[in-house]
């Protein structure tokens, strides 16, 4: 497989229309919540062999390809995101997650980083020992913080967190958490480098 492909815009585009297509389970992660996976496989010290994070990607179903040179393609941007991640963990000194942008009643762009932090977690399950470290941490579980309350905040399990309800309704709340999330990444993925 040749992963050289470069992630330009025409390449997230057809990305996203993949994903995001009708055909599609709905095991498959979305754009956002890809990107924040791939975030965590790059914050991660421990190589996941491709084939056991693609499974992940396409939620353990058969994502549907129409044929060979489409799944080539689909693999190819997947891993050239991954890539473009990296890049950016290691030679940016700001990040900025792919975060799903909505719109209020009002018409004005929300960021939602529920989907990214929801990816973000999923790929923390690959290699549990690793980030049980880092949640057993008091310092490195405060850059965790705020994704896993985006992550969780709206499962049926987290009714009656106080915290957590303020979530979905404290914009102020929100920005706070949606603002502590770069360079939170920033410094997971610095503490194993």
């Amino acid at each position: 497989m040749n992963n050289a492909a470069q992630l330009d815009e025409a390449g997230l585009v057809r990305l996203e229309e993949f994903l995001s297509a009708e055909q599609r389970p709905q095991e498959c992660m979305v754009l956002d919540e890809l990107d924040g996976f791939l975030t965590a496989l790059a914050c991660t010290p421990d190589e996941v062999p491709a084939e056991e994070w693609l499974a992940e990607v396409w939620g353990g179903v058969n994502p549907g390809f129409a044929d060979d040179g489409e799944e080539r393609d689909i693999v190819e941007l997947i891993f050239a995101l991954r890539r473009s991640i990296e890049e950016e963990l290691r030679d940016s000194d700001v990040f900025e997650p792919m975060w799903y942008v909505g719109l209020d009643d009002d018409d004005n762009e929300v960021v939602e980083p529920e989907g990214w932090c929801s990816g973000f977690m999923r790929a923390t399950q690959l290699r549990n020992d690793h980030w049980d470290a880092l949640f057993e941490s008091d310092e490195q579980y405060m850059w965790l913080a705020p994704i896993i309350a985006f992550a969780v905040y709206q499962l049926p399990e987290s009714d009656g967190d106080p915290m957590l309800a303020q979530l979905g309704s404290d914009q102020s709340l929100r920005e706070e958490f949606i603002n502590a999330i770069p360079p939170a990444v920033q410094d997971i993925y610095r503490s194993d480098k």
